[in-house]
């Protein structure tokens, strides 16, 4: 009997041991250039910082290890601003680090699992965000249609759950234009569109956006569209 309860207590240090390992394994595989490129794809540079792997690690152990949900908690201990958290959690989660199942609340701070509905909804567009990484038209034409529904409202309904999954940071890695529901991927694949500066038709103010597309000013919040290349 005593042998048995060796064993077990054996086999059960083992299995920490390799877990252990394997989540080493993990964040070592973080490369430091390869964040910042993904803090330039979302407009927030950051720089060299020689701290970078010592707060990785600290997040990624706090989140997966200790299990701990509040983000200005787990900011504190990686000696790292709330925004910087934030970003290097949504880093954590591009590269597979984080489950992606991992819902980040901004508002209250917090970080923890999606509802198993929220996990569905991101289940259902997970092949045509990152393996495919389609076009909300070319989702539209995979996806089975919702009765009495046409496709431009289908169009509108597959936007309206891609702004839902980013608003929750639930997908990661794209940037969803909201007004002409184009989506640019971070590393992607596919040809980019040219980005052409269009003047606001109300303020006049330069905004950046697709050729032949539109977004929302950044000045004043009305809708710049760039009307010679449709």
């Amino acid at each position: 009997m005593t042998s048995i309860i060796t064993i077990i207590i054996f086999i059960i240090s083992l299995l920490i041991i390799v877990s252990e390992i394997v989540e080493k394994t993990k964040i070592m595989r973080v490369k430091e250039n390869s964040y910042i490129d993904y803090t330039k794809f979302y407009g927030t540079e950051s720089v060299y910082d020689k701290d970078f792997m010592k707060k990785m690690k600290i997040i990624f152990s706090q989140i997966v290890r200790e299990k701990e949900e509040d983000i200005h908690q787990i900011a504190q201990l990686a000696g790292c601003t709330y925004p910087e958290c934030i970003l290097k959690i949504r880093y954590l989660k591009q590269t597979k680090r984080i489950a992606e199942e991992y819902y980040i609340d901004e508002l209250n701070g917090l970080i923890n699992k999606c509802s198993k509905e929220d996990q569905a909804l991101l289940k259902k567009y997970r092949p045509y965000i990152y393996r495919s990484q389609l076009q909300i038209p070319d989702i539209v034409a995979r996806i089975p249609r919702v009765p009495g529904k046409n496709t431009e409202e289908m169009k509108q309904i597959v936007l309206k759950d891609l702004m839902y999954l980013d608003d929750k940071d639930l997908i990661d890695g794209i940037l969803l234009n909201r007004v002409d529901g184009e989506i640019t991927y971070y590393n992607s694949r596919k040809k980019k569109k040219d980005k052409i500066t269009v003047n606001c038709q109300n303020c006049g103010a330069p905004n950046i956006v697709n050729r032949g597309g539109k977004t929302w000013c950044s000045y004043c919040g009305s809708i710049v569209e760039d009307k010679e290349n449709k």
